[in-house]
C-alpha cells in the first residue's frame, strides 16, 4: 500500500470520526505521484499511476469518513477549537471525550529502502516527542508502517516504547494489524 491508503486505513482503523474523533491526514503531492520528471520506464510509469489512482481513493475514503485532508492546519484547529500542534505530522487526531491526542507518522510502500523508510518515520515521532503535550490532553504517538521489511525494523525499535511510542504494521491484504509494540489508541482513550 503506498501512504495514502495507509493513512486511510489507520484512521478508518483506529480513529474513526465515527467513534469521536476529529482527524487532520496531510497527503503530500510526492505521495501521488505528483512529483518528478517524467517516468521513463514502463514500471515506473504503472506504479506512478497506481499511486495516483490510490491515492485519489484514499483522499476520497478519508473525506467520506469526515477527515479533513490537507489545508491550512492553523485554521482547522481554530474552527475545530482544539490545541494548536506545531509540525507537520501525517495524522493528527483528537478524542475530545477522552482527551487523547495522536500523531501518527506513515511510511507505506516505496521505491526507498524500507529500513530508511523506517528511520524516517520514528526521527519525524521522536520529533514530536520532544515537543510538550497540550495541558489537559494525554497524547500518544504512533508510527504506522506496511510492508513486513519495513515492520521487521520498526520491531528492532521497541525501545520507542519508553517514550511512549507505538508501532504498527497495517496489512493490506486482510490480515490483523501487527502492533509491533506499544497500545492501540482505540484501547488506551482514557475515561475524564
Amino acid at each position: 500500500m503506498f501512504q495514502p491508503k495507509v493513512k486511510l486505513e489507520f484512521v478508518r482503523r483506529y480513529l474513526s470520526p465515527a467513534a469521536g474523533w476529529t482527524v487532520f491526514v496531510d497527503i503530500d503531492a510526492s505521495e501521488e505521484g505528483r512529483t518528478g520528471g517524467e517516468r521513463t520506464t514502463p514500471a515506473a510509469r504503472e506504479r506512478q499511476e497506481r499511486m495516483r489512482v490510490e491515492g485519489a481513493k484514499a483522499r476520497e475514503g478519508l473525506r467520506a469518513l469526515g477527515v479533513t485532508v490537507g489545508g491550512k492546519r492553523a485554521a482547522w484547529f481554530k474552527v475545530n477549537q482544539l490545541p494548536v500542534i506545531s509540525g507537520d505530522h501525517d495524522i493528527v487526531g483528537f478524542h475530545r471525550q477522552s482527551r487523547l491526542l495522536v500523531l501518527a507518522e506513515v511510511e507505506g510502500e516505496s521505491t526507498g529502502q524500507p529500513e530508511q523508510k523506517a528511520y524516517k518515520a520514528v526521527g519525524q515521532i521522536l520529533r514530536a516527542a520532544s515537543q510538550q503535550e497540550p495541558p489537559d490532553w494525554e497524547r500518544q504517538l504512533v508510527v504506522v508502517v506496511s510492508g513486513e521489511e519495513i515492520r521487521r525494523h520498526l520491531g528492532a525499535m521497541a525501545v520507542l516504547t519508553k517514550l511512549g511510542i507505538s508501532g504498527v504494521a497495517i496489512d493490506a491484504g486482510g490480515s490483523p494489524d501487527v502492533w509491533v509494540f506499544g497500545e492501540r489508541p482505540d484501547k488506551v482513550a482514557p475515561s475524564r
